[in-house]
C-alpha cells in the first residue's frame, strides 16, 4: 500500500470516527453540479442499432454511453487535427528562434574574437 493510500485511509478513518462520535451533528456538504449537457437525436438504420446494441453489450455499457464516447473521441481527434499542425508550427518556430538566439550568444562569446 502506498503512503498516499495510507493517508487517505487515515483521513477516512478519522472522519468515520468523528461521525460516530457526533451522530446528531448537522452535515454540511454541497452537491457537485454536473456539467451541462444537451440531448441530440440521432437517426440510424435498424441494423446499425442492433449492431450498436451488440457492441455495447459486449463492453458491458449502455448503447447511448458507447455512442457518446465515440462522438466525444471523434470530436477531440478532429479538434487536434485542425489545431494540431498550427500549434506544432508555432512551437517549432519558437524553438528555432530560441536556438538561433542561443547560437548568437555563443558566437558573441567566442574568445578568439575579443580584442585583448
Amino acid at each position: 500500500m502506498t503512503s498516499s493510500s495510507r493517508q487517505l485511509q487515515g483521513k477516512i478513518a478519522a472522519e468515520a470516527e468523528q461521525a460516530e462520535a457526533t451522530p446528531d451533528a448537522e452535515l454540511h456538504y454541497r452537491r457537485r453540479q454536473p456539467k451541462r449537457s444537451s440531448v441530440y437525436g440521432l437517426r440510424l438504420p435498424d441494423e446499425r442499432i442492433e449492431q450498436l446494441r451488440r457492441l455495447a453489450e459486449a463492453r458491458g455499457i449502455e448503447p447511448s454511453t458507447l455512442v457518446r464516447q465515440w462522438v466525444i473521441e471523434h470530436l477531440d481527434d478532429s479538434e487536434q487535427a485542425i489545431g494540431g499542425p498550427e500549434r506544432r508550427t508555432a512551437e517549432w518556430e519558437r524553438d528555432v528562434r530560441s536556438t538561433t538566439e542561443h547560437l548568437r550568444q555563443l558566437l558573441d562569446e567566442r574568445p578568439w574574437t575579443k580584442a585583448g
